[in-house]
């Protein structure tokens, strides 16, 4: 079923914008951005995990449970970290209502997304 009001048309107004797809430095950003989160994530989880190990392992002994209680610890430090930036994150997209994850900027009408 067609709406009537598709064929309504203002000429006395410009045409939208477009949008295209980021192709530079800010896809890049983002795409390196998540593939940080996701490593740091990772890398998280078997830091936790061999910290976890060394403690059960440390038999009593004074030096290893310092050590396996700083892995552990700096496994949560880095998941503190990790959250922070995802809420910094989420904060931009609050505040200027811009999805900086997925870049999206306006060309003109016309006017290919790559440029001229």
């Amino acid at each position: 079923m067609k709406l009537l009001a598709q064929g309504i048309v203002n000429k006395a107004l410009p045409e939208p914008l477009q949008t295209a797809k980021a192709g530079g430095l800010a896809y890049y950003l983002a795409a390196l951005w998540k593939a940080v989160v996701i490593l740091g994530g990772l890398a998280l989880l078997l830091y936790l995990v061999w910290g976890a190990i060394d403690w059960m392992m440390s038999e009593g002994d004074q030096q290893k449970l310092t050590n396996a209680r700083n892995k552990i610890t700096h496994a949560v430090l880095g998941m503190a970290i990790l959250a922070a930036s995802y809420a910094i994150i989420l904060f931009i997209n609050t505040i200027f209502e811009m999805n900086l994850l997925q870049p999206v900027w306006p060309t003109a009408p016309g006017v290919p997304a790559g440029g001229y």
